[in-house]
């Protein structure tokens, strides 16, 4: 027993822990339920239990005062053969008076045959009780009176002794202990309830936590699922009949997704693989054509320019294709090494001003801290080309578009920032989606192909590196990369 107490502490120790009461969640539904119907039922129980024994001791005395009085009548009956029927009457009505009884005979208000002696002692006298209960008009029968703070039965029944004019006698007992006993065992009993209450409630919310304890696993597992494990059914051997049928339905699920998500990697890679060869030639025949054609027409060279403008695109946009969809296969095709990332971003940065010439000029290198990190250097260079290439392209042509390199709290910072019309709010979170554009009318007037920033999540995200944006109308866009720094110790 005394384990079981010490398993229940630790227990709700654990569920006050952390633990944060959600309104809407099944278990608290059912525990509020549960413990409900537990108070009602307990509390109404208690409660009848307590009008029932104040009941029970209100008859009780109600019937021994009534008794009383047919016996004292009785005994005046019996005495007055004996002796006058005043002196009879005054005789009975002493012997039967004790400190909590008081009796007296009345043949009209105000007007006493005889009192007992109760009706004078200290207390009776002191508190008043014995002048509000003579000055009080009681009716016939037998009823519970709240006299001074007093609780008394009262008896008054009518006297009919031979020699005697027709009076009233009445029997007042003083129960004002009896009752504050029963009341402080009602309330006993209500406190009783209420701690046996509080610990059915927590009983019911073990159980019930136990009980949906399946579900919990479940959801977890689920929040587990990604595309590199829906392979892997979820198996929940001891949870209970209706929670196994959701989980085979689950795996079924599973199984379906797996098998789609199989066949458009396949489709992906097959399609963008069939299609960059043939457009490879395609471009190299236009551009060999543009080369030699002196004697193209105005007309001609400007068709054989955009098209090989777009077949350049078109191409560059299925090897992106190429690079997410190897990607999506796990981070093994990454080759990590600790790397100097100011190598990396000096060639970066050489690199997009080679590609556009005309913004040598624009670029500058804010800060420059040396770092290692552990990274591919050949990816880290792609997505910091993109972000360069992205920030010429989309910013003021008139402003300069910073780099910068900095380490802070174990992690590496690289930022690009640009002075161009900004990106909105709702976007922000859009941006990184694959063909998601801000501005759709100068998708094709830019040349980008709608995936290089989707390209450059997934490189840093397979880095275990961070990529954010902030951004404002008309104030400019900065993209920060952050890097684990390489522990070398």
């Amino acid at each position: 027993m005394a384990h079981f107490g010490h398993q229940l502490i630790d227990s709700v120790r654990h569920l006050g822990r952390g633990h944060t009461i959600d309104p809407g969640s099944l278990q608290t539904r059912l525990t509020a339920g549960v413990v409900l119907a537990s108070l009602v039922g307990i509390g109404a129980l208690a409660a009848w239990m307590g009008w029932r024994m104040q009941q029970i001791l209100l008859n009780s005395y109600r019937q021994g005062t009534a008794l009383m009085a047919d016996r004292l009548q009785e005994d005046v009956r019996y005495y007055s053969q004996r002796m006058p029927p005043q002196e009879a009457l005054e005789r009975v009505v002493n012997y039967r008076a004790t400190g909590d009884l008081a009796i007296w005979v009345e043949t009209a208000p105000g007007l006493r045959l005889v009192q007992s002696e109760t009706l004078t002692m200290g207390s009776w006298q002191t508190s008043g009780v014995s002048a509000a209960l003579l000055s009080t008009a009681i009716p016939a029968g037998v009823k519970l009176m709240t006299v001074q703070g007093w609780r008394l039965v009262v008896c008054a029944s009518p006297l009919d002794v031979p020699g005697l004019a027709p009076a009233t006698l009445y029997i007042a007992a003083d129960v004002t202990a009896e009752y504050q006993g029963l009341q402080q065992l009602v309330r006993m009993l209500l406190l009783t309830s209420l701690g046996l209450i509080s610990l059915l409630s927590i009983a019911f919310a073990l159980y019930i936590r136990r009980t949906l304890s399946p579900i919990r696993r479940l959801n977890r597992l689920a929040g587990q699922v990604t595309a590199d494990t829906l392979d892997r059914p979820l198996n929940l051997e001891s949870a209970p009949t209706e929670l196994q049928e959701l989980v085979r339905s689950y795996n079924l699920m599973l199984a379906r997704l797996d098998k789609a998500w199989g066949q458009q990697k396949r489709l992906v890679n097959d399609v963008s693989h069939e299609l960059r060869t043939p457009l490879s030639l395609v471009q190299g025949y236009l551009e060999s054509t543009l080369r030699r054609g002196q004697n193209l027409t105005a007309a001609q060279r400007e068709g054989l320019e955009i098209a090989a403008a777009e077949a350049s695109r078109t191409t560059r946009m299925l090897s992106e294709i190429l690079d997410l969809a190897r990607l999506t296969n796990g981070p093994g095709v990454l080759n990590l090494e600790p790397t100097p990332l100011q190598d990396v971003v000096h060639r970066a940065v050489a690199i997009a001003a080679a590609t556009q010439p005309s913004a040598v000029d624009r670029l500058r290198v804010a800060a420059w801290t040396p770092v290692v990190a552990r990274v591919d250097r050949q990816k880290l260079h792609t997505a910091l080309v993109e972000l360069i290439d992205n920030a010429l392209r989309y910013g003021d042509p008139q402003q300069p578009v910073q780099v910068s390199l900095t380490a802070e709290a174990g992690w590496a910072a690289i930022q690009v920032q640009d002075q161009g019309a900004g990106i909105p709010a709702p976007c922000q979170g859009d941006i990184f989606e694959p063909f998601y554009r801000v501005d759709e009318t100068r998708s094709r007037s830019s040349g980008g192909t709608g995936l290089g920033l989707t390209l450059v999540r997934s490189l840093v995200e397979a880095m275990a590196g961070q990529i954010s944006v902030q951004s404002q109308p008309n104030c400019g866009s900065v993209f920060t990369l952050r890097i684990p720094l390489h522990d070398q110790s």
